[in-house]
């Protein structure tokens, strides 16, 4: 039961923490085309996006290391439920690092009043990231999914 538990709060946590990276580039590129004067900052965005996306990333961690010792921990699951682990600690640093500092500067510098064009080229960037970070995700899904032995 236990086991169904991890595995439901783990899934769950993972939908949630995927449909995060599905509107960041439309996002990043609203508000780098939105006047500033009738939009919503985009600081706001980012303290909701970087607070939820740290909870449930850390979320989906932990929950894997409770699946993972559910198992019988590291030496007792197949490699790719390992490499889909280490997918998901990519991601995790690519959210933080790349697409959070990449949001940062947008907001700086769209209330800075950076010309339109820069500010369309940070919003690329994030849409960039979020498209490795996707990559990430396939990874992570059919290494976790289809557990190839070797």
């Amino acid at each position: 039961m236990d086991y169904l538990i991890a595995r439901f709060v783990h899934i769950l946590l993972i939908a949630a923490w995927f449909g995060m990276t599905i509107s960041g580039k439309q996002r990043a590129q609203w508000f780098a085309r939105e006047n500033l004067a009738k939009a919503a900052p985009p600081e706001i965005y980012l303290r909701k996006a970087s607070v939820a996306g740290s909870l449930i990333g850390l979320g989906v961690i932990a929950s894997g290391f409770w699946l993972i010792h559910l198992l019988g921990g590291f030496d007792a699951v197949p490699w790719s439920i390992s490499l889909g682990f280490a997918a998901s600690l990519a991601i995790v640093l690519i959210g933080g690092l790349m697409i959070g500092r990449n949001w940062k500067k947008l907001a700086t510098r769209r209330a800075a009043g950076a010309p339109q064009a820069e500010l369309e080229a940070i919003a690329k960037q994030v849409g960039l990231w979020e498209r490795a970070v996707q990559l990430l995700w396939l990874v992570a899904l059919v290494s976790m999914v289809f557990r190839f032995e070797l």
